[in-house]
């Protein structure tokens, strides 16, 4: 993407407006590489014709709508196609950066909700993975229920995990009771809530086009304010495969762009750039306060983030935030920023090198959290991570109280365990800090 591509839409994630729309498009980048429907319709195909029926139509190999039509007609789609057939296996994969994003984007209401046409669960299991309670919506009434915890993920298509036998394959299911109910309550939720905002379509002009159909009927009524569609199709090919949306995307006044990169590595620059601004200005809050203690100017190059990975800086956010390895964050912006902030820049000013834990000073690792409106010894307590989690020399819970809680009182770790009971390294309030490093 652009950096005016990027920054736009930002933009739109500081003002509430971005809503993302992602499809089987996503999924298929690595190393997720789930298959395409075509692939789906062979397997399927293949696995049935050696099981139950040599004779069945040859026509329907590559045609997945056309193979769940013919099933929906011997009244097995459910009991046959959906249970036995689809290849389950097939849609549990690792989740790339492109889920990784959209999960963080949910969480922190970076993004006012997901629409998603994806049968498999990565986009949940990564929001697990940081530890966050999140779950897909099937229809408007859960999407206003899951408000609660984050900004919901609508799935059109349905979900492999939740009432997986009424997930859509065919055209045909669109006219069942069920299906119908929960396509109609999602258009009533995604009108009253997600009108007039800036739609980012991520890999949803597919293969699976009678899905298009049906995203592009529920979007009439959004009315979007501008359309940017990630998808490594050519331009022209994105009409035919989905006309509706098409239409929507160039409606009077809407602003249409079209970014041909894959989705995944799109998503994840996205990511990227809004994690390092979120540090950025947990750093300029502390500009003005450092330059009143020091009496120095502080350096433009000391209020730069250094180019790490998209999972390097989400660490760093959450040390920030004052959460754990085992907490996701949550915030969109930062929360008592102040005194953190003049913390990193007085490390910064006397030489400290930012690492993918914190800072290397003098031969130490210094990791750097938000301790505000917290107690040392407790706060000690909550950052019981993996070993996989960095383990720095010394902790500083900038904005902490310290009580005077002896270290001791959570056990030490035994070498081998999958969880390390004590939080590691040598924790300090910003006073000890300062003290201990002569800053």
């Amino acid at each position: 993407m652009t950096p005016q591509t990027v920054a736009r839409l930002l933009a739109s994630m500081n003002a509430g407006r971005l809503l993302v729309v992602c499809g089987a498009g996503l999924s298929m980048a690595p190393p997720s590489s789930l298959p395409s429907a075509r692939a789906v319709a062979e397997r399927c195909f293949d696995k049935y014709r050696l099981e139950s029926d040599p004779n069945c139509d040859a026509g329907l190999r590559e045609n997945l709508e056309a193979l769940a039509e013919h099933f929906a007609g011997l009244n097995t789609l459910q009991s046959v196609f959906i249970e036995h057939l689809v290849p389950g296996s097939s849609f549990v994969r690792p989740s790339n950066t492109g889920h990784a994003a959209i999960a963080d984007f949910l969480i922190t209401r970076a993004a006012v909700a997901g629409i998603s046409s994806n049968y498999d669960t990565l986009i949940e299991r990564r929001a697990w993975d940081y530890g966050a309670d999140f779950r897909g919506s099937l229809n408007g009434d859960e999407a206003n229920a899951d408000t609660v915890r984050q900004a919901p993920l609508l799935k059109f298509h349905g979900c492999a995990h939740r009432d997986r036998p009424s997930t859509v394959w065919a055209p045909s299911q669109l006219d069942d009771p069920t299906i119908s109910a929960r396509i109609a309550r999602s258009k009533v939720w995604m009108a009253a809530n997600i009108r007039q905002k800036d739609v980012l379509v991520v890999g949803f002009w597919s293969d699976w086009e009678y899905l298009n159909a049906v995203i592009g009927e529920a979007l009439i009524d959004v009315q979007p304010l501008s359309v940017t569609v990630i998808d490594l199709s050519p331009t022209d090919s994105l009409e035919q495969k989905a006309p509706q949306l098409w239409q929507i995307a160039h409606a009077q006044n809407v602003t249409f762009e079209h970014v041909q990169e894959s989705g995944a590595a799109a998503l994840d620059e996205l990511r990227r750039a809004f994690s390092s601004n979120y540090l950025r200005q947990v750093l300029d809050a502390g500009r003005a306060v450092f330059e009143q203690a020091t009496g120095v100017q502080c350096d433009a190059a000391w209020l730069e983030v250094a180019a790490f990975d998209s999972e390097v800086l989400y660490g760093l956010r959450r040390d920030a935030e004052g959460v754990s390895a085992a907490d996701p964050a949550t915030l969109l912006r930062p929360a008592n920023p102040e005194a953190l902030g003049f913390f990193h820049l007085l490390l910064r000013q006397a030489g400290a090198v930012q690492s993918a834990g914190g800072y290397d000073f003098n031969g130490r690792s210094i990791r750097v959290v938000n301790g505000a409106q917290t107690v040392l010894g407790t706060l000690r307590g909550r950052f019981v991570e993996p070993p996989a989690a960095m383990e720095a020399d010394i902790v500083v819970a900038v904005g902490a109280t310290d009580l005077g809680v002896p270290d001791n009182v959570i056990r030490s770790g035994r070498a081998g365990d999958l969880i390390r009971p004590d939080a590691g390294g040598e924790w300090y309030d910003l006073a000890g800090a300062r003290a201990a490093l002569g800053i």
